[in-house]
């Protein structure tokens, strides 16, 4: 495992770390999996989503995507379990991330945490030999 939940006073926060910004953005999707919870229903099929996303920063695109996998999750009444062919370039006016977003739907008598937002507070998107992320979501 190389993401951890960290202690929030109000909130959710967690570290994800990879060798490199795509491990780590990979790491993030791991985290944001134990923290919503549940047991998938290995019954029903996957839903999977691709995504594309552009943003002028490396923290405005960890927010954004933070942002899509918590829609994702509320639009299809499911746990985001994987992402594959993640990818992050540099582009023309800042960075591109492309993926596809695996998810499992969750029986309806399951109780999650309900995930509403990221923040950008503490947010923290860093090289350091490999990649270090951060951030904190509002629950």
């Amino acid at each position: 495992m190389t993401y951890e939940i960290l202690d929030h006073p109000a909130d959710v926060k967690f570290r994800a770390i990879g060798d490199t910004l795509s491990a780590a953005f990979l790491e993030v999707v791991e985290a944001v999996s134990e923290l919503v919870g549940g047991e998938p229903d290995t019954d029903q099929p996957a839903v999977t989503r691709e995504l594309v996303l552009d943003a002028q920063s490396l923290e405005a695109l960890l927010f954004d995507f933070l942002d899509q996998l918590i829609l994702f999750q509320d639009i299809e009444d499911a746990v985001v379990t994987t992402a594959t062919d993640l990818e992050i370039d540099e582009a023309e006016n800042g960075y591109r991330l492309s993926a596809v977003i695996h998810a499992r739907p969750i029986p309806a008598d399951q109780p999650l945490l309900d995930i509403k937002a990221p923040t950008y507070s503490q947010m923290l998107v860093k090289e350091n030999g490999g990649w270090t992320i951060g951030a904190v979501l509002d629950v």
